[in-house]
């Protein structure tokens, strides 16, 4: 796995509006055995709070893996955070969980062979890492800051995720169209659950902000975690609820599947028509394409 950087920084983290964040190339390559990656990402602090501190956070980062018996194993992670806590607090928790994330997950992976059924168990307790590191700044500082977490470690054909908040995974699989990887947890999605509201209820309903799980606001916190299989053709979308909740999950589909674009032109047209469509929320995304080597 080779990705291009004009620098090769641990963690990419951009705070205003940018087709493509400093430090890597639009449309990099991260190059695996079987499939090859191609990353876009944008970012936006939208319309409606352009002049307040942007508290979302981007990682792309990517390392290898050390093996006994073969060649080492190439790894991709990627990672969305949406802070929470006003005034600077939400940006200070994103940064700092990302770059928790980055530092526990790629000095775990670097330092010893690690079986495919390891790999969930690291994401995750990678998450829990930032979590820990969130909810000990708050406790020193007195602080009420916090932040979701939405993760992606790819290895091989297959994506591991590890998710807290609303912040969101999706595959669009070509022959299926597209499908929300992970849950959110929100009240409103709760209600939805139970059927007390509908599906669509979740974009106008007076409790949509109101989240139940995110990190920094407890000493440990529960991660969902699964894993999905990838295939050539396939695109992986992280983002924000910025995003989402401007964009409904019908136009996703028809951006992710227009025919050709590349993934930095892909996340550009998602960030672009949120903000069309009212930018009410920092928005951010990283689509990730996948194509044969």
């Amino acid at each position: 796995m080779v990705i291009r950087h004009k620098n090769d920084p641990a963690v990419i983290s951009r705070h205003e509006r940018t087709r493509a964040p400093e430090g890597i190339e639009k449309s990099a390559h991260i190059k695996q055995p079987v499939l090859a990656l191609q990353v876009g990402t944008d970012l936006d602090p939208g319309l409606r709070r352009k002049h307040d501190p942007n508290e979302d956070t981007l990682l792309v980062t990517h390392g290898i893996i050390p093996t006994v018996s073969s060649a080492p194993t190439p790894f991709a992670l990627f990672a969305v955070a949406d802070g929470m806590g006003g005034h600077a607090h939400g940006q200070e928790a994103s940064r700092l969980a990302v770059d928790t994330l980055a530092r526990s997950l790629c000095g775990f992976l670097s330092s010893l062979p690690r079986r495919p059924d390891a790999f969930l168990p690291l994401l995750t307790e990678g998450v829990r890492s930032a979590n820990q590191a969130v909810y000990q700044r708050n406790q020193g500082q007195r602080d009420n800051m916090g932040t979701t977490m939405t993760a992606a470690l790819v290895i091989d054909t297959t994506a591991y995720v590890a998710h807290a908040g609303d912040s969101r995974c999706y595959l669009y699989h070509p022959p299926t169209g597209l499908s929300q990887i992970t849950h959110d947890h929100s009240i409103v999605a709760a209600l939805v659950d139970v059927h007390i509201i509908q599906p669509d209820d979740i974009y106008t309903h007076p409790m949509r902000n109101l989240i139940y799980r995110s990190l920094g606001e407890k000493a440990s916190v529960e991660v969902d975690g699964c894993t999905v299989p990838l295939a050539a053709g396939d695109i992986l979308l992280l983002c924000s609820d910025g995003l989402w909740e401007m964009v409904r999950d019908p136009q996703i589909a028809a951006i992710l599947s227009e025919p050709a674009p590349d993934a930095s032109r892909m996340a550009h047209a998602l960030i672009q028509e949120a903000l069309s469509e009212g930018g009410e929320d920092n928005v951010c995304a990283i689509v990730v394409k996948v194509n044969h080597t």
